[in-house]
């Protein structure tokens, strides 16, 4: 019973508020608009070569589409939890995890690598503003081994950046 319990605890501070997703997400269940708005910068920004939004390139970077982490928090609350999503990555840079979320006053975002099997993250990156999310993450995770294959006749998106904002056209 004892070994029960303690299993319990370690599986609940493994996730630490975090909810299991899959691809695509199902938006409808999150509350959070930040956390919203997140998801969508990772589906449409573009990493610098290009050819891959910031999902391809996790995706490359061995993240499993059908084990997505994200915490889901209230908006209005300034002293809970920000909202976050976390996947598994496994390149020759990581292996182990990377956590996005919105940085402590909401200008920009934080990123935090951890190792597996170690509980201390490995790098923290305070303060990425939207702009430089995609490349910062490519810096930290993309190794350059391609593990998805990306069509050729790919839609490109109208979305643009304009200062620290994503708008659509």
């Amino acid at each position: 019973m004892q070994t029960q319990t303690v299993k319990a605890v370690a599986q609940a501070d493994t996730h630490d508020g975090f909810n299991q997703s899959k691809l695509p997400i199902d938006r409808e269940s999150i509350r959070s608009r930040r956390l919203l708005r997140l998801i969508e910068l990772v589906e449409v920004l573009r990493v610098p070569d290009n050819d891959r939004t910031i999902w391809q390139m996790l995706l490359d970077a061995g993240a499993n589409p059908d084990f997505i982490l994200l915490r889901d928090c209230d908006d209005d609350s300034r002293l809970a939890r920000r909202p976050a999503l976390q996947v598994n990555v496994n390149t020759s840079k990581l292996h182990g995890f990377v956590v996005i979320t919105h940085n402590s006053d909401d200008t920009g975002f934080k990123i935090l690598l951890q190792d597996k099997g170690h509980s201390v993250a490995v790098k923290t990156v305070d303060d990425v503003v939207v702009r430089k999310l995609a490349a910062t993450l490519v810096d930290l995770i993309d190794d350059g081994t391609r593990r998805v294959e990306i069509p050729s006749q790919g839609l490109s998106t109208n979305a643009v950046i304009a200062g620290d904002y994503l708008l659509s056209s």
